[in-house]
């Protein structure tokens, strides 16, 4: 069964990201097994290695072990960000330095959403994702007014939802499925 991971990046109190990995979570294709990584609940500290995650040695805390244990167990990824202040939140900047191998080749989608659709945060993160190796496969953007309102509700736009869809079935089919 292939697993797809969907990392929920928002940590703020009144986040508006439960509801719209609500949205993704339902548009998964049916038989994928889903692991939400709400980072909130992992709140990894600042990044605290010795050795840079690209020189490939081994980590040395818990914590970066068992994050890199838990992504590299995924066959996909969703990223699912808020735009705060033009940019992707801290939180998640510092879950992605802790590794690096883990994200090489990984099929991974980007959804983000904000005020003009989370226009400026997309592109960082495909940059900054592409940089870890990963196989960025496209992004989709939500827009404030257009697709959901500031207080988490979604009227997404059908062909938004169509889009997605399709790039969901796209990273959880093309591949390989995990044995053992």
């Amino acid at each position: 069964m292939t697993k797809l991971g969907i990392i929920l990046a928002s940590a703020r109190p009144n986040r508006v990201g439960e509801k719209v990995s609500g949205w993704v979570h339902d548009l998964v294709p049916a038989g994928v097994d889903v692991d939400l990584i709400d980072l909130r609940e992992i709140a990894l500290p600042a990044f605290d290695g010795t050795s840079s995650p690209k020189a490939g040695l081994p980590k040395e805390t818990d914590h970066a072990r068992t994050w890199g244990e838990r992504i590299a167990a995924l066959d996909a990824l969703v990223i699912l960000t808020p735009q705060y202040n033009g940019s992707y939140p801290g939180h998640l900047k510092t879950a992605l330095d802790y590794l690096y191998e883990e994200w090489n080749e990984l099929p991974t989608l980007l959804v983000g959403y904000g005020w003009a659709s989370a226009g400026e945060v997309l592109p960082q993160l495909e940059t900054l994702m592409t940089r870890l190796g990963a196989d960025v496969i496209g992004a989709i953007g939500l827009g404030f007014g257009e697709d959901l309102s500031v207080e988490g509700e979604l009227f997404v736009a059908e062909e938004k939802t169509v889009a997605l869809r399709e790039r969901l079935t796209a990273i959880t089919s093309e591949v390989p499925v995990s044995v053992g």
